[in-house]
């Protein structure tokens, strides 16, 4: 069985979600495509990175990302780095040869993205953007009945990723909040994944219209002296048209009271509806304007093994999964394409281009606050 050497660049949150599923990916994934190995960890310092090393369980540690790139023993570069070095690692590991995941939003801006996009495919390294949560069982299911036709043509859209995590104004002025570090607020950080729902279920973005808030304009500062200035959104809301004629919206904020992680999204077609919360992440309402009159409304399906992925998990639906779980099928979906089991994996850099080029249109439409075109992802810039 083929194996494959994992450096994670960059540990906290997302390094704790991507060595959970490292460390059980052959127990769900099995018989697995190939065995995924923690190797190296590379962390800021040498205190994170023993730190890291030895809760995670990686072979090694590392306080530079280079000598990850340059070792000719790993096979895959895991980018979980604030959004503004992702660039710089990518580039490298691709150069040298290196399969490469990247967390979302890929870069600060478009031009970088399709320079990544461009450069793995040119490469022909296998690419990966951490859009994690399409991934989820429910949401592959709800992509099957689409495709089969069960709700008809679709007609609307409307999506919303929901927290309330950052409405505090004592959260502290980390990169999240500068846009020169992370691009944008809310829109990027979990607006993309809402934008990624879109584009798998519906179809390509063509138009936006848009409007933003910022609430919490100043934090404190890291070093507990005096505040600083907030320059992205806590809110982005914006109306969207797609190239197939349906319609939709769109709602991203981490300053929505009462909400945990409210992210989903209810689809109308011709003939039923589609809705999702990730608050209920096992689960899919469905609607079928075919049943007859007296049994007519949504319908409950329990997550499990009959469904997309659900097989990888537990023997009988309902048991749910959770967000570590959403990462195995990544590293599932990226595992059959270095192996050749399936061309590409779900979510390349190209979907990461996708979704960064929509951000930029409703960035643009909020300041204009007219409808906004939305640049196509396979358009060559200049022509």
């Amino acid at each position: 069985m083929k194996s494959l050497n994992f450096a994670v660049i960059g540990g906290g949150f997302m390094g704790k979600a991507h060595s959970i599923a490292l460390a059980s990916f052959a127990m769900y994934a099995w018989p697995a495509p190939a065995m995924l190995n923690r190797e190296l960890i590379v962390e800021a310092n040498d205190q994170l990175a023993e730190e890291s090393q030895v809760r995670f369980g990686y072979n090694r540690k590392s306080t530079s990302w280079m000598e990850a790139v340059e070792d000719p023993t790993i096979d895959v570069i895991d980018v979980l780095l604030p959004n503004s070095m992702h660039y710089d690692v990518v580039l490298a590991a691709v150069a040298a040869g290196k399969h490469v995941i990247c967390e979302k939003p890929l870069a600060l801006d478009s031009i970088t993205a399709r320079a990544m996009a461009d450069a793995a495919e040119k490469a022909g390294v296998v690419n990966q953007v951490g859009f994690n949560w399409r991934l989820t069982p429910a949401v592959q299911l709800a992509k099957k009945l689409i495709s089969e036709g069960a709700i008809g043509e679709i007609r609307e859209f409307r999506g919303k990723w929901l927290g309330e995590f950052f409405n505090d104004p004592s959260v502290p002025l980390v990169w999240r909040f500068k846009k020169d570090q992370a691009g944008s607020g809310a829109l990027g950080d979990i607006g993309s994944h809402v934008i990624d729902f879109a584009h798998f279920l519906v179809g390509d973005i063509e138009e936006v219209l848009a409007i933003q808030h910022t609430y919490v304009d100043k934090r404190p500062l890291l070093s507990g002296s005096g505040m600083g200035d907030v320059d992205v959104d806590d809110s982005t809301s914006f109306m969207l048209k797609f190239n197939s004629g349906a319609t939709g919206y769109i709602d991203a904020s981490w300053s929505a009271p009462g909400h945990k992680s409210d992210a989903g999204f209810e689809i109308r077609g011709s003939e039923g509806a589609i809705s999702f919360t990730w608050e209920r992440m096992s689960e899919l309402q469905y609607y079928s304007g075919k049943d007859s009159s007296d049994r007519q409304g949504f319908r409950t399906i329990l997550v499990g093994p009959p469904h997309p992925y659900g097989d990888l998990f537990w023997p009988v639906p309902g048991y749910q999964i959770s967000y570590s779980d959403t990462k195995v099928i990544q590293l599932f979906d990226f595992a059959q394409a270095v192996t050749g089991q399936i061309a590409r994996p779900q979510t390349t850099f190209r979907d990461g281009l996708k979704s960064t080029l929509v951000e930029e249109a409703v960035i643009a439409s909020a300041k204009s606050n007219t409808w906004t075109s939305v640049e196509s992802a396979d358009a060559k810039r200049g022509k």
